[in-house]
Parts: structure tokens; C-alpha cells; sequence
């Protein structure tokens, strides 16, 4: 086990971390968001090695990268959609257009969803194994927070139901300060 300065230090940073989550939500403020996604992997890592519980870095580093995975594969398919008619310079009536683009929201949503079950279902057990490990009942309820969000994100009720995770998040690190 760690010591308790590593343990106080992980836990400021991850603090800042989700509030800088929180406050990216605000327009032309999304750059913190990502910033606040790197200290809280950097908290994470410092709990892990603290407590000695590899499983809590291992599932924050695979869910983050289950995000990027799937950022990459939805830019991707953007970029697919609008560049197809470029290259093929084959115009599409306005009701194939119409038809075409409802298809492609519909897919795009799919694989988005598909994305946001697998990163959140990591973070889920990261923090699962973070109330374990840290004995923070916080750390439990934003686990299940975050696993309901990303299940309704279907219905965006699941993003509501993820910044409850977080609330729960800042609430367990702010105990480990």
C-alpha cells in the first residue's frame, strides 16, 4: 500500500481532474475536458500503484482507449459518408440524400453506442476496483452511475446519468484528499 502523501496527491488530481471534466462541458471550454481526462488517468494510475492493483489502471487505460477507438472509427466513417459522392461525382436526389443521410445517423449512433458500452464498462471496473481497494463507497456508486449512463446513452438520459458518475467521482476523490 501506498503512502498516504501518493494516495492525497491521486486524489487532488483526480479531483481536478472531473471538474475540468465537468467545466469542458461548457462551450469553447471542451479542450478541459480532455485535460481533466488525463489527470484523472494519471490519479488512477497513482491509486493503482498505491494500493497495489494493477486491475485499476489496466481497465481506465483499456476504457480510454475503447473512447479513442471509437472517436477514430466515427471520424472515419464522417469523412467516408461526405467524401463517397465526391469521388463517385454521382449527385443524389434530395430524397436519397434524405434517406441515405437518416441511415447513416442511424448507423453512426450504433457505433457510437456500441464505443460508449465498452469505454464505460472499463471505467466501471476501474472504479469498482478503486472503491475495493480504497474502502470509498463513492468510488462504487459512480461505477454504477457511469455503467447506467453509457447503457441509456441510447436515449441521451444516459448522459445525464453519466455526469451523476461523476458528481460520485469528485465526491470519492475529494475523501482521498
Amino acid at each position: 500500500m501506498g503512502t498516504s502523501d501518493e494516495i492525497k496527491s491521486a486524489g487532488t488530481l483526480g479531483l481536478v481532474g472531473v471538474i475540468l471534466m465537468l467545466v469542458g462541458l461548457i462551450p469553447y471550454a471542451e479542450v478541459l475536458s480532455i485535460v481533466g481526462l488525463i489527470l484523472v488517468l494519471i490519479a488512477l494510475n497513482k491509486l493503482s500503484k498505491a494500493y497495489n492493483n494493477e486491475t485499476i489502471w489496466r481497465n481506465a487505460l483499456y476504457g480510454f482507449i475503447m473512447g479513442i477507438i471509437g472517436a477514430v472509427v466515427l471520424i472515419i466513417a464522417i469523412f467516408a459518408y461526405i467524401s463517397i459522392p465526391i469521388y463517385t461525382m454521382h449527385a443524389l436526389s434530395p430524397y436519397d440524400f434524405g434517406l441515405s443521410f437518416l441511415v447513416f445517423f442511424i448507423v453512426l449512433l450504433i457505433i457510437a453506442y456500441v464505443f460508449v458500452i465498452l469505454e464505460y464498462r472499463f471505467f466501471r471496473d476501474a472504479y469498482r476496483e478503486l472503491a475495493r481497494s480504497s474502502g470509498i463507497n463513492n468510488f462504487n456508486e459512480a461505477a454504477k452511475w457511469y455503467w447506467y449512463g453509457a447503457l441509456l446513452f441510447i436515449i441521451l438520459v444516459g448522459a445525464i446519468l453519466i455526469l451523476v458518475g461523476h458528481v460520485y467521482a469528485l465526491l470519492g476523490y475529494n475523501k482521498l484528499r
